[in-house]
């Protein structure tokens, strides 16, 4: 019962230093309204007109950008001082005409693969915009995001010489369902106190902020230092704040670039606690050689969020009921009346409604929600990726193919099953799913699958049921090398591309 004891002592430690720390924040704060009178003169100053570079990384699924690109077309600064550009991720199979322009906008179609990740295509295009010097500060913009008219305006008002700087984000709704109501009115409240309480006491400290990769602006000159940006998703923008901060670069928190996001849209991801722990350990030996602003930020990675600290002191009070000679009842007591104080000086330190308090106190349930739901979709996915069949081994893999049912193409999946050393293919399109029989080359199971399909009407338009298609025999008996005739590109038997030609006759088997 030693380590059981020591355990929870650790835990009562680990919560009362939550509270000290949090409450220094809370003092600090009252100095916000002189944070905003000398925020308004410095921005007051007329200042020059930098050159801003946005980019906006995108795919099929971001049915926002054309709204956003309109947005960012009519802004109130002048057009001669910023551009926009788009690195859309344009799969393979995509059939849709490629766009050069949009709204004002360069579209830079990515094709490869290779470079289909977010931070790859992104990396990829500055690296490109920077050698040729044209900005003064790159704005990183995420699809689903909408700003107002004067966005640019503002960024170019809150930079400084050389900085980073991140955004603040509202939340809003364009659905009418209660649920979806709800929802919005507990994240806003949320958002709000989370903005006075946290992010703009620690731009009064002068501290480290975490970006935000959907909201973000990186002076030229440090983004040539750094070299690259890291905004693929939370671990990947925790990676990057750090790093920025190991090179003794700031990002600051503006709360006049703001961007909204819609409900529907709100990311209630977070870092990995392992990732948390693996960067703790890989930068605490620099806590000796830093200043405290970087100590501070290291540190940081171990500060609780509301789940933990909610359910930890739930848990404590039941041990302390069930088991005083263990739990020592005064301190967990102590310890709920510091963490209750600590509540109620934050509410008075964000200055948000009456209305907005009760909407907040709803925002543990809603994250415990919303986090449920996330490890559900992962176990689900890992289930999916990682599914046997009861009596054999099998190996698949499931690729978008675009299919043609007499009117217009649509994306279907194609689970590419091998067991036993024979072939198969499962043809999955919402509710409808079609099976072939097994074989011996996955070439033969296509083939089948494209039979299957005609008898319904339906055309699988893939590279082996192309006019310019060619085999490639490989030597090996499940030959899946071809050879496009018109791009003269080796390439696999299921895959596609937007300049499909479908064959007058069937091609003969191999």
């Amino acid at each position: 019962m030693i380590v059981f004891d020591t355990l929870f002592i650790l835990l009562i430690i680990y919560l009362f230093i939550y509270c000290a720390y949090q409450l220094f924040f809370y003092v600090k704060a009252r100095n916000i309204e002189k944070y905003f009178e000398m925020q308004e003169k410095t921005r007051s100053i007329m200042l020059d007109k930098r050159k801003l570079c946005v980019v906006i990384w995108a795919c099929a699924k971001d049915k926002n950008l054309d709204k956003l690109l309109g947005v960012l077309n009519s802004q109130s600064y002048a057009k001669e001082n910023y551009e926009v550009h788009v690195v859309y991720q344009k799969e393979e199979n995509d059939t849709s005409a490629s766009r050069d322009f949009a709204l004002g906008a360069r579209i830079h179609n990515i094709q490869n693969p290779d470079y289909f990740s977010k931070d790859k295509a992104v990396n990829l295009f500055i690296q490109k915009m920077i050698g040729e010097s044209k900005f003064d500060a790159y704005v990183f913009l995420g699809a689903n995001r909408m700003v107002g008219e004067k966005y640019l305006e503002n960024i170019n008002k809150s930079l400084v010489n050389s900085c980073v700087l991140v955004g603040s984000k509202v939340c809003t709704n364009e659905n009418s369902q209660l649920a979806k109501r709800i929802k919005t009115s507990i994240i806003c409240a949320y958002l709000k106190y989370v903005n006075r309480t946290n992010s703009i006491v620690r731009s009064l400290f002068e501290l480290p902020f975490f970006i935000d990769g959907e909201n973000l602006v990186i002076t030229s000159d440090v983004l040539e230092k750094m070299g690259y940006v890291g905004i693929e998703d939370k671990d990947s923008e925790l990676e990057f704040s750090l790093d920025l901060a190991s090179n003794d670069i700031k990002s600051i928190y503006s709360p006049y670039i703001i961007t909204a996001v819609d409900v529907k849209n709100y990311d209630f991801s977070a870092p990995s606690w392992k990732n948390k722990f693996s960067l703790f350990s890989h930068y605490f030996p620099l806590l000796v050689f830093k200043n405290t602003a970087f100590r501070e930020f290291i540190l940081f990675l171990l500060k609780p969020n509301s789940l933990f600290v909610l359910f930890g002191y739930i848990f404590l009070l039941i041990l302390s009921i069930y088991m005083p000679n263990h739990v020592a009842q005064r301190a967990v007591i102590l310890l709920g009346v510091c963490l209750f104080v600590n509540f109620l000086i934050s509410i008075n330190v964000s200055k948000i409604q009456i209305k907005d308090i009760l909407w907040l106190m709803l925002y543990p349930f809603c994250l415990s929600w919303q986090k449920l739901k996330i490890l559900i979709n992962a176990l689900t996915m890992r289930s999916i990726m990682n599914s046997e069949y009861e009596e054999e081994n099998v190996n698949s893999a499931t690729i978008n193919a675009v299919v043609n049912n007499g009117k217009k193409d649509f994306i279907c999946k194609l689970d590419l099953v091998s067991e036993d050393g024979m072939r198969k293919v499962v043809f999955r399109e919402g509710n409808r799913f079609i099976v072939t029989d097994s074989y011996l080359r996955m070439y033969d199971a296509l083939v089948d699958m494209t039979y299957k399909l005609k008898s319904k009407g339906m055309m699988l338009k893939i590279c082996q049921n192309c006019q310019n298609f060619a085999i490639a025999p490989d030597g090996t008996l499940d030959c899946l090398n071809g050879k496009c005739q018109v791009s003269q590109n080796e390439i696999l038997v299921w895959n596609g591309c937007q300049f499909f030609y479908a064959p007058s006759e069937n091609k003969e088997e191999n």
